[in-house]
């Protein structure tokens, strides 16, 4: 089992532009919104107009690469894997949509024994790698012919070949800043994908042993993202218990991390003269608009 292609490199660049856009206008406050900004004949919602009209091409970028996959070849995907993973991209931005304004809550608990974001995060990357270890066990038994077994739980070294990891990395990782934690859990997350996204129907159906019993790929697969919101809520949580409920501006940023998530759950696997073309363009523009969004605030004097 190959752990399938990389990042095609215009999908890269397509989502450096939009998590600099991100990074850029989460710096504004929220009375910077008012600032004069128009879009044709938009001109009455100023800069938060230009944060939704960037979510929405987004948005339409991915409607429009789905769709082209299917004009080439209705039978050619999205896969049900690529569709289950699809959901997990999706999950993945709005976690970290949620914890990027979150370097003050890192190691703060919201309450007395409670997690702070830093073991949240920790504990979502370890969960992720034991899911990756859970099915990749079973697929391997699967396709060597041989009954399944759980993974021995005395050996690390197994565990850790399965998940592909590296516990120096992964420790050095989790003592750095939350873009350093960020990273890793991009490398965890992508590789999960390319592991994941070419399994077949009967590989879903099949069964892998963990600590639950026999259960279906399918399921399995699923749990990516539904641990992930699951753990997002509790990430939330914590979060504004110890810096406030966030700011419009990263409200509507989270908008935009959903609809970029969408875009990568449509690219999965899809063949770079579709996506490509889609994406071009839009790199360009997402810069752009930046630009002029940041210095359209800069019209607005400081209360």
């Amino acid at each position: 089992m190959s752990a399938g292609p990389l990042i095609p490199a215009t999908l890269e660049t397509f989502l450096v532009a939009v998590e600099s856009f991100d990074r850029r206008l989460r710096a504004i406050d929220d009375r910077s919104l008012e600032a004069f900004w128009a879009w044709e004949a938009y001109d009455e919602e100023g800069v938060r107009f230009g944060i939704l009209r960037t979510t929405e091409e987004v948005a339409d970028a991915a409607i429009e690469i789905a769709a082209r996959r299917a004009d080439v070849d209705a039978g050619a995907g999205p896969t049900r894997s690529e569709r289950i993973l699809g959901r997990y991209l999706v999950a993945w931005r709005e976690l970290w949509s949620v914890a990027d304004r979150a370097d003050a809550a890192l190691d703060t608990p919201p309450q007395e024994g409670e997690w702070p974001l830093r073991a949240i995060l920790d504990h979502l990357v370890e969960a992720d790698l034991g899911f990756l270890v859970t099915i990749r066990n079973g697929l391997d038994h699967l396709r060597a012919g041989t009954p399944p077994r759980l993974v021995d739980p005395d050996s690390d070294e197994q565990w850790l070949a399965l998940a592909e990891v590296d516990e120096t990395a992964w420790r050095a990782a989790f003592a750095g800043s939350l873009d350093d934690i960020r990273a890793y859990h991009r490398a965890n997350r992508d590789r999960i994908v390319g592991r994941f996204a070419e399994l077949t129907d009967d590989e879903l159906a099949a069964t892998s042993p963990f600590w639950d019993g026999q259960r279906s790929n399918r399921f399995r697969l699923g749990r990516f993202e539904s641990h992930l919101r699951q753990h997002t809520i509790q990430a939330e949580k914590a979060v504004q218990a110890v810096i406030g409920a966030p700011r419009e501006v990263e409200r509507l940023l989270r908008l935009l991390a959903r609809a970029t998530g969408d875009v990568e759950a449509a690219a999965i696997a899809a063949d770079p003269a579709i996506v490509d073309p889609v994406l071009t363009p839009l790199i360009g523009e997402i810069a752009r608009r930046a630009d002029e969004l940041v210095a359209a605030t800069a019209a607005v004097a400081p209360a």
